[in-house]
């Protein structure tokens, strides 16, 4: 009933936007758990708008952490307004993932591979989002195409992420202190299986493998060229965080030091420094709510949709 409901509430979506979305399922099995939230399936897919006018680029959007397709799109219209404007528009059943993100970028890159083909969109054309865990897959991904440009099979046009934290380093800081904290039940339990999850992979914490955690971050404050940032210097990036400070004293006993936007400042600032003109964070205040109408400052709804579609197909012009 509740697979019904979900597939109803989309065909309902799609006959308002007036424009057909497809789900395709991909022959790649979900052995590494990408996608979860889904009764333990191990099938994978991604959902696709194909524009009725000449196709200008490809934009992909990925969920954030646990979120399915389904619900990311009852929360933006940013695919609406991109397939109108020429872009064919994927949504890829990733919400989770692995370490090395081997798995993620494989499944990635098949479907890619796919809309380049059936749809002879330019390989050079892809732009790459995602709210939290989609933006880390988005800008990891980018970052390892730059680094190893023969093992991907496309270096993005650009990436646009909302609120995901970049910093290893500085995100252990925060899991031990919303552990000591308590406060927030959900934040303590999901400190902790981070906590436990990088002691185990990298051996201890970053005080005693420095290296370890720089090596696996998208940015590392203090370090040359921000680490792994440095690959993002001719990158075009638009960042979007939400600062509510109300938010993070009041519902979760946090501070400034806990807020990932501390992280977003400081990357694009020293991407800035490295010369990359097209480095962007945009910092909102207290627009963050949630799917089910709760406060939330990581959420998608802190994204201005006309400002992000205005600087993507401005990329694509170029």
């Amino acid at each position: 009933m509740r697979k019904r409901l979900s597939m109803l509430i989309l065909f309902g979506i799609t006959f308002c936007y007036g424009q057909k979305m497809e789900k395709v399922t991909v022959d790649y099995l979900d052995t590494n758990d990408i996608y979860v939230n889904d009764d333990d399936s191990q099938s994978l897919h991604y959902y696709k708008m194909v524009p009725k006018t000449d196709i200008i680029g490809a934009l992909v959007i990925l969920p954030s952490g646990g979120e399915t397709t389904e619900d990311l799109l009852k929360q933006i219209t940013l695919h609406e307004l991109a397939v109108k404007k020429g872009m064919v528009v994927i949504i890829p059943s990733i919400n989770w993932g692995t370490d090395s993100r081997e798995a993620e970028f494989s499944f990635l890159d098949k479907i890619f591979k796919e809309i380049v083909l059936k749809h002879h969109v330019s390989k050079d054309n892809f732009i790459l989002g995602g709210l939290s865990n989609g933006g880390i897959i988005s800008l990891t991904y980018a970052e390892n195409a730059i680094k190893n440009p023969n093992k991907l099979f496309l270096i993005p046009k650009g990436i646009f992420s909302l609120d995901a934290p970049l910093d290893q380093a500085r995100f252990y800081k925060y899991c031990e202190r919303e552990i000591e904290r308590n406060f927030s039940e959900a934040g303590a339990n999901e400190a902790k299986w981070i906590k436990s999850n990088w002691d185990s992979l990298y051996g201890g914490s970053p005080d005693q493998f420095p290296e370890k955690y720089i090596d696996a971050s998208i940015f590392s404050y203090g370090v040359k060229d921000g680490g792994n940032a440095k690959y993002l210097k001719n990158m075009p990036i638009r960042m979007y965080t939400d600062l509510d400070v109300n938010w993070l004293i009041n519902e979760r006993h946090r501070d400034l030091y806990d807020w990932n936007g501390i992280d977003i400042v400081a990357m694009i600032n020293q991407l800035k420094v490295m010369g990359n003109n097209d480095a962007t964070v945009i910092i909102s205040q207290g627009k963050g709510v949630k799917l089910n109408g709760s406060k939330n400052p990581h959420s998608w709804s802190i994204m201005d949709t006309e400002d992000c579609l205005n600087w993507i197909l401005n990329l694509l012009k170029r």
